[in-house]
């Protein structure tokens, strides 16, 4: 696996804090598109609600959301020194940023965080950090179930998620669950992780989901079949999505990009249980995504795509 001097390590978008204060970005992806075998490929005119696979034992509730005036959001690196205000000129239908870390993004005061544990070092601090941010909402550890992200045992991610983000929960912070991956491996690894919590009385207030594949048939597909398996009784946001073939010499045509960005967000906004999304990624190098998904050029201005996804 080849890798780059830059000043950030990514992989399938989830960044990974470096030792010695050293990153680099990573040319392959461990999770990159995948079938779910749930339910047969849904026609994008008609996306039926596809049958529920067994699902967590867990008593049913209402499905309740938390309107937003808008559900679009930034995921924001930490490293990107751009000033994240472009994206927040009177009518950006942007709303809210998170940047995989707990400390606030410096020139987005207009746009609300999200503070993220992204993995269990250093999680003493949380409290002291979303109490800083007054943050309303919190997301759990990045993509824990990969090796190359924050690499956690579903034990090891119960216990600390008790020991530290479920009183926030109790004192009404609103927490997101670990955000999984796309990999085939993501959804028994939440699903386990819910049963470890719920069995000590704790919860998340909502489902965490990443995606990155080609087609919208495949996005729309994971969607509904992981919404179901994890019960449909929570609302989801999707923190990080895009298209991609994980080439940087031939990735995805740049239509085809713009026109998944455009029919995809247009679709997130008509789901109900869907409370909020954020396209990967507001950044100038997408990496192995492709660059045609960079919402920033090389000279830190809004690309095309990061007009559209800003005002459109």
């Amino acid at each position: 696996m080849s890798r780059f001097d830059l000043p950030a390590m990514w992989l399938c978008g989830g960044m990974i804090p470096a030792a010695g204060g050293t990153s680099h970005w990573t040319s392959a992806c461990t999770s990159g598109p995948y079938v779910i075998s749930d339910p047969a490929p849904i026609p994008l005119a008609t996306t039926p609600k596809p049958k529920p696979t067994t699902t967590i034992s867990t008593p049913k509730r209402r499905l309740t959301t938390t309107k937003m005036a808008s559900k679009r959001g930034l995921c924001w690196p930490t490293t990107n020194t751009d000033p994240a205000f472009l994206f927040s000129k009177p009518g950006s239908r942007i709303a809210w940023l998170y940047n995989w870390s707990p400390q606030p993004t410096p020139s987005s005061n207009s746009l609300q965080f999200v503070p993220m544990q992204w993995n269990h070092v250093n999680i003493d601090a949380l409290a002291s950090h979303a109490a800083a941010a007054r943050a309303p909402a919190i997301l759990g550890f990045n993509e824990p179930e990969l090796r190359d992200q924050a690499n956690m045992p579903v034990d090891l991610a119960a216990r600390e998620w008790l020991r530290c983000v479920e009183p926030l929960r109790r004192a009404g912070v609103r927490c997101g669950s670990p955000g999984i991956s796309s990999a085939p491996q993501g959804v028994g690894w939440l699903r386990e992780f819910l049963r470890l919590v719920r069995a000590e009385g704790g919860d998340v207030d909502f489902y965490a989901l990443h995606w990155y594949g080609e087609t919208l048939g495949q996005f729309y597909d994971y969607l509904w079949s992981v919404y179901h398996q994890l019960g449909a009784d929570r609302p989801v946001w999707v923190t990080e999505f895009a298209p991609t073939n994980w080439s940087v010499e031939r990735p995805l045509e740049r239509d085809h990009v713009e026109a998944f960005c455009r029919e995809s967000c247009k679709y997130l906004d008509g789901l109900e249980w869907v409370e909020r999304y954020a396209w990967f990624g507001a950044m100038r190098d997408t990496g192995t995504v492709g660059k045609w998904a960079a919402l920033l050029d090389g000279d830190g201005k809004l690309t095309p795509l990061g007009k559209a996804y800003r005002d459109a």
